[in-house]
Parts: structure tokens; C-alpha cells; sequence
């Protein structure tokens, strides 16, 4: 009888982080016949083999137990694979990754010890505090001002969230209960993007277009799944066409379309903006230009590791066959997935 051959796993693996933008857009999948449970088909099928290759996860959801909330369908994938990795067979004892749950200041508020404990195996929450973020001591609001109850708790808020999203890009380290040395966490080093919201967001810019931004000034593997709507189809189309500056992109636009955001300049009136974080317009500006270069040349502005060709296929593809196939592809062929053996 022939033993099974275990599948061994790079050690460079356990330093990738592949980081997911995703939210569930309704109209924008029911208009192309597709429905919620078709997007967690894809996250999954997109998650399971960097978990099993070693690799782990990156987002920023929150816990609420909401049927469109993908926090906890990422942790039932760990924990399952976590399950089957320790019964024994080809695969036992080998590394399973991890989700870590980036989350700024105040939505950690909601996150209990005992929600932590509970994870703890699947998954590290990182934090940032406003003080993190670089406001000053005056411009910090106090946890009672949470949510939006003031203007400076507005203001606090988008500076710690998009602080959070520039943190991300870089190494990061948080303290571990009984563990006598920090937890360092990696950098992003590839994200995926699907959905998204343009009208209805409380930072500075749509979550996607400054999660984009981010990735585009570090050269991060970008994939942009546009093919299924939302924040990440404005950016797909903006790559593909390159006919104009399409109106989500300006700043007079968004606030006309989003009251959080007008409330927030008037907020940031009164405070002071910490150094390295730009304003929604030149945020706006510099996502644009990487985006009218990406058109010229999609795959070496993305860095997607596949073809100009298969590139703008992924952006424009609502199969989730082709979209799993392309990902995982370029993940491989720019280091960030082993090839399978």
C-alpha cells in the first residue's frame, strides 16, 4: 500500500497576506442574475487555497451577525480546514493561515474579549487608535463620542480608517495574552476586490478606492473583480475606457451623494489632518492618474502577474470560474501562491 505523499508548504508562505476587498452590493449582482450566495461561492472558492497553501487572510469586516457579513464566513473556512488539517491524513500538521481582522477606532469598540478568545486560533483582530493615526492629543475624541455623535468623533474616526489602510501595507505587530513577544503581522502583499459601496461610506473616499490607492503606491498585486458591480466595477471601467473623468471620481460628486461625507469636511475644518494622509481630492487625483496609466498598460500598473489581455478579462469577467482561475494564477506567478506540485 503506497503512503500518501504530504504536500509540504514553503515557509515564505506564512509572510503573505492576501487581503480581500469585499462587500455585497445587491442591486448591482441581482442585475447580472446573481445573488448573495453566488458571492460567498466566490470568496470561497478564491480564500480556500491560500489557507491550505499557508498563506492567510486580510479583512476588515465587522462581527455583526449579518447574512451579508463575511467575517465569520472566512472563519468557518479556517476553522474548517484548521479541523481537517488535525485528523489525520496527507495533510496533517501542516501550516493553515489565518484571517487577520484589521479594524480602526471605533468599530473595535464592539469587539468583546470574549469574542476574541473565542477566534483566537483563527484569527489575530489588529487595531488602531486614533493616537496611531497621528491625531492630536486635541483632536481625539473619547470613546463615549462614538459613533458620530460629534463632529470630532467623525473626523477621528476616517483618520484612524484610513490610517488603518496605509498601516496595512506595512509590517505590524500587536500584543498576544500569555505570549511573551509581539505577534508580527505582514504587510498586504496581494489584494482582491469584488462589490464595494461609491454612494454609502463614512470615511474620506469608497473603501475600495482607498484600498486600491494604497495598493497601486506600494505596486501590491491588484485584482479587480468588476465583472460583479459596485466600487470595484467604477474602477474597472475607469481602467478599460479611460473616456473622461467619470463624476464617482470627484469629490463635489461623492458629497453630493453622501451626507457622511459633506458632515466630515465640515469636521475637518476644525482639526488638523496628520501628516501623510491626503485630502479626498488629491486622494481622488493620484487614484485617477494610476488609473488612466493602468489603461495603457493594465498588468504592469496592477501588477497582476498575468497578461494585459487576462487581466482586462478578469476585470470584466461575472464567471466564477474564470474569476477564481485568473486570481489564482496570478497569485502563483507573482510569488504569493506556490505553483501546485
Amino acid at each position: 500500500m503506497t503512503t500518501p505523499r504530504k504536500t509540504r508548504r514553503s515557509p515564505q508562505m506564512t509572510q503573505r497576506l492576501i487581503a480581500f476587498s469585499i462587500s455585497y452590493e445587491e442591486p448591482d449582482l441581482l442585475a447580472r442574475g446573481l445573488g448573495l450566495e453566488h458571492l460567498r461561492e466566490l470568496l470561497i472558492r478564491l480564500a480556500r487555497p491560500i489557507v491550505r497553501k499557508g498563506a492567510s487572510l486580510a479583512y476588515g469586516g465587522n462581527w455583526e451577525e449579518r447574512e451579508d457579513n463575511f467575517t465569520y464566513e472566512l472563519l468557518g473556512l479556517i476553522s474548517a480546514e484548521q479541523e481537517d488539517n488535525s485528523m489525520g491524513g496527507p495533510d496533517t500538521n501542516l501550516q493553515i493561515g489565518i484571517l487577520y481582522n484589521h479594524t480602526s477606532w471605533p468599530h473595535y469598540l464592539k469587539i468583546s474579549r470574549r469574542i476574541e478568545a473565542q477566534w483566537i486560533n483563527a484569527c489575530r483582530i489588529v487595531r488602531v487608535t486614533q493616537k496611531q493615526a497621528g491625531l492630536r492629543d486635541a483632536d481625539i475624541a473619547t470613546d463615549d463620542d462614538a459613533p458620530d455623535k460629534t463632529d470630532k468623533a467623525v473626523f477621528g474616526a476616517a483618520v484612524a480608517l484610513s490610517a488603518l489602510r496605509r498601516k496595512m501595507m506595512q509590517p505590524m505587530s500587536i500584543d498576544v495574552s500569555d505570549v511573551p513577544s509581539p505577534d508580527i503581522i505582514p504587510p498586504v502583499s496581494a489584494r482582491i476586490m469584488l462589490g464595494g459601496r461609491v454612494t454609502s461610506f463614512s470615511g474620506f473616499l469608497p473603501g475600495l478606492f482607498e484600498e486600491a490607492l494604497v495598493s497601486l503606491e506600494k505596486r501590491c498585486p491588484l485584482y479587480i473583480l468588476g465583472g460583479f458591480g459596485g466600487a470595484a466595477e467604477a474602477l474597472a471601467r475607469s481602467v478599460l475606457t479611460n473616456v473622461g473623468r467619470p463624476s464617482e471620481f470627484t469629490s463635489a460628486w461623492l458629497v453630493d451623494k453622501n451626507e457622511k461625507l459633506a458632515r466630515l469636511h465640515r469636521a475637518a475644518g476644525a482639526c488638523i489632518m496628520p501628516p501623510g494622509l491626503p485630502t479626498t481630492d488629491a486622494a481622488l487625483d493620484s487614484l485617477f492618474d494610476f488609473l488612466g496609466r493602468a489603461h495603457q498598460a493594465p498588468a504592469q500598473v496592477l501588477a497582476t502577474g498575468l497578461n494585459d489581455d487576462e487581466t482586462r478579462e478578469l476585470m470584466q469577467t461575472r464567471n466564477i470560474a474564470t474569476a477564481v482561475r485568473l486570481v489564482r494564477r496570478g497569485l502563483v506567478n507573482t510569488g504569493n501562491l506556490p505553483a501546485d506540485s
